[in-house]
């Protein structure tokens, strides 16, 4: 067994104990910079505590960069692991610290031998989970300066080991967020008549914002429209006054994302003046829809096959900041299957694990990806 197939668990598991929040990341960037120091490598730290490091070939050629994000989550860990985090209330609930592994592994395995043209940049970006993101600072510091194409990985637990899930195109998606403020009229829990009652009307509006998926847009469109919160009243006798909305929008395409605006605030503005009060919106637009390049898909398919068994799933609905990275380069984002053994539970949950048996595929992936750029004409 080669060493970095070894490390690869040590690295897993060294990181999984020390989750920090985005822009947080000190002792994770100091255990990035010696790790890589170790190696033989000159790393350099960029947009506050994100990290980058060059690996030469041994001959000229192009250059491929490959990104590991490295924040974690706000979560108390129930999982019982040996290696558990060791900070109370942050977790690696999403497997950022797979990520941070395999490109460690990658670096360590192409520094031992650099038996190949061009240069392989890898670089591990802080604050993915929320936005705006570390991406625009990473990009904004020089991470895909001089860069030809950018790779990157996602562990994803709901599919095995022995899968790499990728598609040409949108493969992830636009992620915003909307408010909706309602005015109404507020009064006596006795006396409605006299009121424009908030919560009913924040109420219809929620209903009413479901027909946009169902009624509103074609049927081939691709959206999401969900309310995660309403928040309004003081006691269980007054009438409220006012009433606040929070939601998600997940869309595929500028057009649909533009569509779905315009029915938000149609939808909340009408729907208030029906009942005699008055509705805001606030829209915030969050990452951009994850757009891979169909050159760099096919190539990294072709890289990888025979080793994994390959899927073409539909888009997914979630986002990732790494779309920003594709506006500026040609490349690919792909899921690697790490289903564990027994109960699966999905990202974000305290009790999130990972198969370990993914993470040297996951080198593998990313390294014959990355050779075969590289040694294309």
């Amino acid at each position: 067994m080669a060493k970095w197939e070894q490390d690869v668990i040590t690295y897993r598991r060294d990181l999984h104990q020390i989750p920090e929040l985005g822009f947080q990341e000190t002792k994770t960037s100091q255990y990035l910079l010696d790790t890589l120091q170790q190696l033989g490598l000159d790393p350099v730290q960029i947009a506050d505590t994100g990290v980058m490091a060059d690996i030469e070939g041994n001959r000229p050629g192009k250059t491929i960069a490959i990104r590991a994000d490295i924040d974690g989550l706000p979560l108390e860990e129930d999982t019982g692991l040996p290696f558990r985090s060791q900070h109370q209330g942050v977790m690696h609930a999403c497997g950022h610290d797979g990520h941070m592994a395999i490109v460690l592994a990658l670096a360590s395995r192409l520094q031992a031998t650099r038996d190949f043209p061009g240069r392989v940049r890898v670089f591990f970006q802080p604050a993915e989970e929320r936005p705006p993101g570390g991406a625009p600072k990473m990009i904004e510091a020089g991470c895909l300066d001089g860069v030809d194409e950018v790779l990157g990985l996602h562990l994803w637990a709901s599919d095995p080991v022995g899968t790499v899930a990728i598609r040409s195109g949108p493969f992830m998606a636009n992620a915003d967020q909307f408010t909706i403020r309602v005015k109404g009229k507020g009064g006596h829990g006795s006396e409605p008549a006299d009121t424009k009652d908030a919560v009913l009307i924040a109420s219809m509006i929620v209903m009413n914002l479901q027909t946009i998926v169902s009624r509103r847009l074609n049927a081939f469109d691709t959206a999401v429209v969900s309310c995660g919160t309403i928040r309004a009243g003081a006691t269980f006798n007054i009438i409220a006054e006012t009433a606040e909305i929070t939601g998600t929008v997940r869309t595929l395409s500028k057009i649909v994302q533009d569509k779905v605006i315009q029915e938000i605030e149609h939808i909340a503005k009408t729907t208030a003046a029906l009942y005699g009060a008055e509705a805001t919106v606030s829209y915030q637009y969050g990452y951009p829809a994850v757009i891979n390049h169909q050159p760099s898909v096919e190539r990294l398919e072709r890289s990888v096959t025979g080793l994994v068994d390959i899927l073409h799933p539909d888009p997914a609905m979630g986002g990732e900041d790494f779309a920003y990275y594709l506006q500026k380069q040609p490349g690919t984002f792909f899921f690697l299957g790490c289903r564990p053994e027994g109960e699966s539970f999905p990202h974000h949950s305290p009790h999130f694990q990972i198969n370990e048996k993914a993470l040297p595929l996951g080198v593998e992936v990313l390294y014959r990806g990355a050779m075969s750029f590289l040694h294309e004409n």
